[in-house]
């Protein structure tokens, strides 16, 4: 984690805490998007995406929240997000598989969002950005109250090195091109 003013003791990211009126636990992805932003360790796109999450993983209205981020991002386009039944092949969607068993994608969870990044990454792509990854998959288990230590990151390690190995065996020569009329 990186040195901020409004990061406290317990990790806890003092503006998106105001913002979500509960506690908003940092992470590593989160505080380096937010010291990017145009505005900076403050009151941003990204303060107040962390406070929308966590007030809705709670089960609390966020309608608010939703107000203010439409204020802080007027001309952006709509999001658009990757559900199971628009599958396209990727890293991203080896490991998506492999841990469905285990868990399933919430409401309030990035892991469409992550498993479309990692498929638009590629094998390559992937790799370089290993440690992006794991973050994110050690994030998940801390939210989802499992287990999240050394040990548990090495397992991820080598669930993430077998989706890529996996994406590989089946598309040797990258994922294949969308047919006319198909959106990514």
């Amino acid at each position: 984690m990186m040195h901020c003013p409004h990061l406290d003791a317990d990790n806890r990211c003092r503006v998106a805490t105001q913002l979500a009126d509960c506690d908003v636990s940092a992470s590593a992805a989160g505080c380096q998007a937010c010291q990017v932003n145009d505005n900076p360790r403050a009151i941003n796109v990204v303060t107040i995406g962390m406070a929308l999450v966590q007030r809705k993983r709670l089960g609390k209205s966020t309608a608010e929240l939703k107000k203010l981020l439409d204020n802080y991002k007027p001309d952006a386009p709509q999001a658009v997000s990757f559900r199971i039944g628009d599958y396209r092949p990727g890293p991203g969607s080896e490991l998506k598989k492999m841990l469905a068993w285990f868990a399933r994608p919430s409401d309030a969870c990035q892991c469409e969002t992550h498993a479309d990044t990692m498929n638009d990454w590629g094998a390559e792509g992937c790799r370089d950005n290993l440690e992006t990854i794991l973050d994110w998959l050690m994030e998940e288990a801390q939210l989802r109250e499992l287990p999240h230590g050394r040990f548990t990151r090495a397992i991820a390690r080598s669930l993430v090195l077998t989706a890529i190995r996996r994406f590989e065996r089946k598309y040797p020569d990258g994922p294949p091109e969308p047919e006319d009329g198909e959106d990514r």
